[in-house]
Formats: C-alpha cells, sequence, structure tokens
C-alpha cells in the first residue's frame, strides 16, 4: 500500500478523533462530582435512591449532549443533575435523622418527627419548583447566559447546604435549632448525638469563611432566673467549644444565654418545656456583618 495513502488515512483518523472529543465543561465536571459524591453517601443509597437514580438520568443526558458539542443541553442537564444530587443527599440525612429519632425517644420524637416533616415538605417543595423553573426555562443561548446559570447554581448549593442543616430564614439570618436532646436534663455537657450536627455546621463554615455565628442558649420555665439564665449560657458555650475543636475560628463565633425568656411553645406541659429547652445558632451572611442582636419578647 501507498506510504502516502496511509499517512492520509492515519491524520483524517486523527482529526476525526479531535473533532468527536468533548469539550471541557465546568457545569458537567461539577455534576459529575455532585452523583459521585451521592452515590458515595449510604444515607442516599438507603433512603434516597429514587432521587439519585434521576440525577444519574440528568447527568446520562448531559454527558450525551457533551459528546456531540451541544451546549445549552449539557448546560440545563448538568444543571439539573447537581440539584437532583443534592436533594438526594439532603432527603438521605433527613431520613436517617428521622430514622435516628424513631428509635426511641417517646413524646420527644413525635414533636421533632412533626416538626421535621414540615420543615422536609418546604425542602420537597422548594426544589420541586426550583426543578421546574429549570425545565421552563429558555436554553442558554450565549456566555451572560452561563454566568447567570453558574450563579443560581451557587446559590442553590448553599441553600442545600443550609437545607441539609434544617436551617430556617428569619430577619437575624438562617437560624438552626439544637434541641434539649442534646443535653441531659439540667446538664450543659453535649452528648454523643451532637456529633453529626456539629460536624456538619463546621464543614459549612469552613467552605463558608465570610459568615459569622452567634449562639444563644434557653430553658423552660421551671427553675429560678438567675439559674435558668447561667445554664442556658453554659450550654451556649457547650456549642462554641465544640465549633472551636473542629477549626472553626473564636473571632467568627458570639454566645449569650437568655435563661427562660424567648419561649417558642407553651411551658404549660411537658411538651412545650422540650421545645423550649433549646440552642439555636444563627448564621449570618456571606459579607461578614455582625449578626443583629434579639430585641422583644
Amino acid at each position: 500500500m501507498n506510504a502516502k495513502f496511509l499517512t492520509g488515512v492515519s491524520l483524517a483518523l486523527v482529526l476525526g478523533a479531535c473533532v468527536s472529543m468533548p469539550r471541557p465543561n465546568a457545569a458537567l465536571e461539577s455534576a459529575r462530582m455532585a452523583v459521585h459524591t451521592a452515590e458515595a453517601d449510604p444515607n442516599v443509597n438507603k433512603y434516597a435512591a429514587l432521587d439519585l437514580d434521576v440525577a444519574r438520568k440528568d447527568l446520562s443526558n448531559a454527558e450525551y449532549a457533551a459528546l456531540h458539542h451541544q451546549d445549552a443541553v449539557i448546560a440545563q442537564s448538568a444543571y439539573l443533575a447537581t440539584q437532583n444530587a443534592r436533594l438526594a443527599q439532603a432527603r438521605g440525612a433527613a431520613k436517617a435523622d428521622d430514622a435516628r429519632v424513631a428509635a426511641g425517644q417517646g413524646e420527644r420524637d413525635q414533636i421533632m418527627l412533626a416538626a421535621r416533616s414540615s420543615e422536609a415538605a418546604n425542602a420537597q417543595y422548594a426544589a420541586a419548583n426550583a426543578k421546574q423553573a429549570a425545565v421552563n426555562s429558555k436554553q442558554v443561548a450565549d456566555s451572560a447566559l452561563v454566568q447567570r446559570d453558574q450563579a443560581n447554581e451557587e446559590t442553590a448549593r448553599v441553600q442545600a447546604e443550609l437545607d441539609a442543616l434544617k436551617a430556617t430564614p428569619t430577619s437575624r439570618g438562617m437560624v438552626l435549632t439544637l434541641g434539649d436532646v442534646l443535653f441531659d436534663t439540667g446538664r450543659a455537657e453535649l452528648k454523643p448525638g451532637a456529633t453529626r450536627k456539629l460536624d456538619q455546621l463546621a464543614q459549612f463554615l469552613a467552605e463558608h469563611p465570610d459568615r459569622r455565628v452567634q449562639i444563644d442558649g434557653f430553658t423552660d420555665s421551671v427553675g429560678s432566673d438567675s439559674y435558668n439564665e447561667e445554664l442556658s449560657q453554659r450550654r451556649a458555650n457547650a456549642v462554641r467549644t465544640a465549633l472551636l475543636s473542629r477549626g472553626v475560628d473564636a473571632s467568627r463565633i458570639g454566645t449569650e444565654g437568655y435563661g427562660k425568656s424567648y419561649p417558642v411553645a407553651d411551658n404549660a406541659d411537658s411538651g412545650g418545656r422540650q421545645l423550649n429547652r433549646r440552642v439555636e445558632v444563627v448564621i449570618g451572611g456571606n459579607d461578614g456583618t455582625p449578626i443583629t442582636p434579639r430585641s422583644g419578647l
């Protein structure tokens, strides 16, 4: 066979391979990482397998679009894959918490399960709205729209992390409530059950170094004012110490003990008193500004 002919065939094969190779895509890489992280999470495989399957299908669509250089389809499918993977992790973590609580907490379990079910429903509703908005949105047509979607993805990522912490929005910032299940009655030493929630909070603060936290301690109405104020301050300090041990800088943490002030339920029954015995962690904004103090009863 002619050498020139062989050289031409080889060059054509190389050029053909170069044309078919997918170009690097940041959104696709982020989607792959999110799905891989969800697959490695045992809670996802146990409690949120259907959500993970949806994320995998979205990623498969993005991979197929990448092979055919369909940039708009890549961006949309990769965005959905990332969101569904993070939803799977948030739902898996929530259901794992519910399973732990259901193991034998009695009356306290029923109260907490009702609250968490409401939070899970709100998170699912928000995720469904975000997914529907993405499906109904126009295909990305230029680089400006791609940048907008990347900004939305970052916002959704932070929101997914806050959803996993079960933080709720307030005028002071996002509030994470640690119930008295983390403390023995009348004690301020954290129980082993607090480890996972504090690890999650410390990880979030490590990923968002500009955010501050304010740790507020509260008690029920049983006992004297001075005793309750001192106990609530010690509980707030215990959470602060736990965060310091996990690498959070002391300058980012404030504490305050409010005793029996600011109840969230009626102290006339045991269920209400259990809800009032709590520690609230207020997570500030990403601009590093101080957190507004509490005011009013």
